[in-house]
């Protein structure tokens, strides 16, 4: 089903779940540093039928493996060890792991390295593609700071499409991962309920508040959903609008040049911090962009 609806991509296991079931994973290297054979045994009794069940839906292509969620580099062994396993014995199935190390060896069983945006280092990046191997970038909670991009619920939406003019300037980008789309955490000792309209206006009862790390860690409004409980079905929120047409700017940029394309990006965002606030300007950039490519084609 999800295949047949545009999924390019399907997860089939949290390897530290699957080898520590019941283990509530830190952020820590205690839960990662090593692994004993009985639970790497443990992780492939779960995964090898679920690779069976791809293979034989032809969608073993399709799919991957995570694990180590921006676990510290003290965990590199864990990651060896599991990882490892896997590409023993399915050579092409595709690893990802989040991690912001400082550090990363090339020679990790690792295919995808998905890294916080605003931590990229081109020089680690360099060395990691030449190694025949994929960088994504990604957002969560952080980075936090009311001057950087994030997609937050108070945040100008402007800055939800220039994430992803960002990682368009940075061709090595070739991912972008988000961890929830439709966590609806609200308030302690609030229950959420289908979103309603209030008196026929455009108006609704739904309470933008969300306590996704809370109540006692921080939060903000948005964070972890891009949709609503709609009552016949999930309803797009405006931001994920602005994803959709970031990342159809991305497909747009990426028909230029290098060096075209990074100039025209630059032209709007340089950091996560230096950005236009100008929505003309971003327009009038877009239009630039889609004249190159037009002249380009029709050259």
């Amino acid at each position: 089903i999800l295949a047949s609806q545009g999924a390019q991509w399907m997860n089939l296991i949290e390897l530290n779940f699957a080898a520590n079931p019941g283990t509530k994973i830190s952020r820590d290297e205690s839960y990662c540093r090593n692994y004993s054979q009985s639970q790497i045994n443990r992780m492939m009794e779960v995964l090898v039928p679920r690779v069976a069940q791809m293979e034989k839906l032809g969608l073993f292509n399709r799919s991957y493996v995570s694990g180590f969620d921006e676990s510290p580099a003290a965990c590199e062994n864990g990651v060896r060890q599991l990882f490892g396993a896997i590409k023993s014995k399915w050579p092409s199935l595709r690893t990802v792991a989040v991690l912001n190390w400082d550090h990363m060896p090339t020679d990790l069983p690792v295919d995808v390295w998905v890294q916080i945006y605003y931590l990229y280092d081109a020089s680690r990046a360099e060395a990691w593609l030449k190694a025949g191997k994929e960088q994504w970038w990604y957002h969560s909670i952080g980075p936090g700071g009311s001057k950087q991009l994030n997609t937050f619920i108070e945040r100008p939406l402007i800055r939800t499409r220039l994430l992803f003019w960002l990682g368009a300037g940075n061709f090595g980008v070739s991912g972008w991962l988000y961890y929830g789309v439709d966590i609806w955490r609200g308030p302690p000792h609030r229950t959420r309920t289908v979103i309603k309209r209030i008196d026929n206006t455009a108006k609704t009862d739904w309470d933008p508040a969300n306590y996704v790390w809370g109540p006692k860690k921080p939060f903000a409004n948005g964070d972890g959903y891009f949709l609503y409980p709609g009552p016949e079905g999930p309803l797009p929120s405006v931001r994920l609008h602005n994803i959709c047409d970031g990342l159809e700017d991305v497909e747009l940029l990426r028909m230029l040049p290098e060096d075209k394309a990074r100039n025209l990006v630059r032209q709007l965002v340089r950091s996560s911090t230096d950005f236009t606030k100008n929505p003309a300007l971003m327009e009038s950039t877009r239009r630039s962009a889609a004249e190159a490519v037009t002249a380009m084609l029709a050259g």
